[in-house]
Parts: C-alpha cells; sequence; structure tokens
C-alpha cells in the first residue's frame, strides 16, 4: 500500500526528521510538538479566525479541565447551535490545542459545520492516567448539557469527536455516558481511532506491525494504564465492548497506511450489527496523521470536508 505520492514528496522536501521515540514522557511531547511546528506550515491548513471562549470545568475527584470553546459566530442571546466535543489524539501523553494543527482544525469545522467546538483539554499520561482523561470527558459532557442555555448550546443536538486516542476517549464516553443513564448523544466522529489495547497486534491481522510498533505502543500503555487494568474493559478498549446498543450514530474515518486502521472498521461492522447507524470512509495512501497534512493531501482535505459534513448532520 504506497503513500501518497504528493505527501512523500512534500515531507521529501521539508526533509525535517521524525520525531525520535523516547522514554520520558516531557521529552516526548516537546519533539512531537516541535516536529508538528516544522511541518504543519507547510503541509497543513490554517484556521480561520473564530471567536474563543475558554472555559474551567470542575471534575470531582479528578483535576479540572479546561475547555476551549469555538464558535462559528458570536452567540447571540436565544441562540442554540449545535455542540461537539472533541478530543485531540498523541497516544494519550502529548497534544493539546497548543498544536497548531488541533486548533486550525477546531476552529475550521466550527465556522464551516455551523456547531460549536468544544475542544477538552483532558490531563495527560503517565502523569495523570486512567481513568483520569474519560472521567474529564464525562464531567465536560455534562457541563454542556447543564449549561447549554448560556453557552449558546442546543442540549439536544450534542456529538462526541475524537482523533487517535481521542477517538478513543469518545467512543468510551459513549459507553459511559449510556451506563450512566444517557444525555442526548446525537453523534460520534472518530477518527483513525485507538479502540484496542489489549497490546495484541496478531489480532488485528495487518502485515505493517512491526517490533518498533509494538514497542511504542507497549510505552503508550504503560504510561496510560495503571499496572493490573484491566485492558479489555470497554472504556479501555471499546472494541472489546458486548454490549453496543443505544449508542449514536457513528462516522469512521480509517488510514489505508495505518497500521491500527482495523479498529475503526471493526468497530463501524460492530455498530452496524447492533443496529446502529454507522459510516466508514477509509483515506487511500494516508498514514496515521495523513488527515492533518491538509494542504498536501487531496485526499486529506477531502477527509476534512467529509467530517464538516458529517457535523453538519448535528442540524438535521
Amino acid at each position: 500500500m504506497p503513500l501518497d505520492a504528493n505527501l512523500v514528496r512534500a515531507l521529501t522536501e521539508l526533509g525535517v526528521p521524525l520525531p525520535e521515540p523516547t522514554d520520558d514522557p516531557v521529552k516526548q511531547r516537546t519533539r512531537a510538538y516541535e516536529f508538528e511546528e516544522a511541518v504543519f506550515p507547510a503541509l497543513g491548513l490554517p484556521g480561520p479566525r473564530v471567536p474563543i471562549h475558554d472555559h474551567v470545568v470542575p471534575v470531582p475527584g479528578y483535576p479540572d479541565v479546561p475547555v476551549r470553546l469555538f464558535y462559528p459566530r458570536e452567540p447571540a442571546s436565544g441562540s442554540a447551535l449545535p455542540v461537539c466535543l472533541f478530543f485531540y489524539g498523541g497516544g494519550f501523553s502529548q497534544g493539546g490545542l497548543h498544536h497548531a494543527g488541533v486548533a486550525a482544525q477546531c476552529a475550521r469545522r466550527a465556522a464551516e459545520a455551523g456547531v460549536i467546538v468544544a475542544a477538552v483539554s483532558y490531563a495527560l499520561a503517565p502523569e495523570h492516567p486512567y481513568p483520569t482523561a474519560l472521567e474529564q470527558g464525562y464531567a465536560a459532557l455534562e457541563w454542556v448539557v447543564r449549561e447549554a442555555s448560556a453557552l449558546g448550546a442546543d442540549a439536544t443536538r450534542i456529538g462526541v469527536s475524537g482523533q487517535s486516542s481521542g477517538g478513543n476517549l469518545a467512543a468510551a464516553l459513549t459507553l459511559l455516558n449510556r451506563d450512566r443513564g444517557g444525555y442526548p448523544l446525537a453523534l460520534q466522529i472518530l477518527e483513525v481511532p485507538f479502540l484496542d489495547l489489549t497490546d495484541d497486534p496478531g489480532e488485528r491481522d495487518l502485515g505493517e506491525v512491526t517490533a518498533e510498533l509494538i514497542a511504542d505502543l507497549a510505552r503508550l500503555l504503560r504510561w496510560y494504564l495503571p499496572e493490573g487494568a484491566d485492558r479489555r474493559d470497554p472504556y479501555v478498549s471499546p472494541l472489546r465492548a458486548t454490549d453496543f446498543t443505544g449508542l449514536p450514530p457513528a462516522y469512521i474515518v480509517t488510514a489505508e497506511c495505518d497500521p491500527i486502521r482495523g479498529d475503526g472498521e471493526r468497530y463501524a461492522a460492530a455498530l452496524a450489527n447492533a443496529g446502529i447507524p454507522a459510516s466508514a470512509l477509509q483515506l487511500i495512501g494516508l498514514p496515521h496523521n495523513g488527515g492533518l497534512f491538509e494542504r498536501a493531501s487531496l485526499t486529506a482535505r477531502s477527509a476534512g470536508q467529509a467530517i464538516v459534513a458529517a457535523l453538519r448532520t448535528l442540524h438535521d
């Protein structure tokens, strides 16, 4: 499966090496941030200027969580826009709204879909392991529902979305929300989601699994999961759930050159088999993080437009 030729050419011309993995989470975050800062201006699309409102949400038993709201326009009295919670990727241990690509995508999706994007700045592992980020996500959902009127949001038109490990958190949140009583969720959007943390690459049935990838996954899981955690718990590995009833419709994006693409494919099939409307889109020629490079790849740009179209269904 060859990589997108335009993307390969653009990356080669930039000459920026991929960040070296390290067992130091602080260094890992710094290297990931520096890599994105080096490549995003050339390969990514900037976001439009949109109104941004920052809030801090209390989380009983866990650190407070910052939530940044990206509005398509300044909220007006009496208006009520759909809202979609967003969880960025980064292996549960890096990433954030200080990354230009994350902020740009949130702003563009808010503006083009006409929805409020509520980006959840969850606490990172290993300093804050599971279930901190998931509990923060649930608290953010409760807060959006509770404060919807003041925020200019429509509490009956709420979606959740996430990228990579953020896709795991978004999917786990739909399960947790259902099990705790069920706020109304109208949509889940999962981009290149990491949905099976059992650390069994053989079950992925992918030839691209390498010793280096296995080592990377093992490190991320060691940071994210406390010792003795059940990796088959549906809140840890949503793909391992045995009951998918009551979950919201799903739009799932996978990348052809991504060794974990099978997670999203199987999750879409599991939802469909349970009678949950589920659509899946595979990005031909793109790697795991290829959706970030919308300036360099027409496929990535088309994927971004497809996600905007999915967000617009919150208006239906």
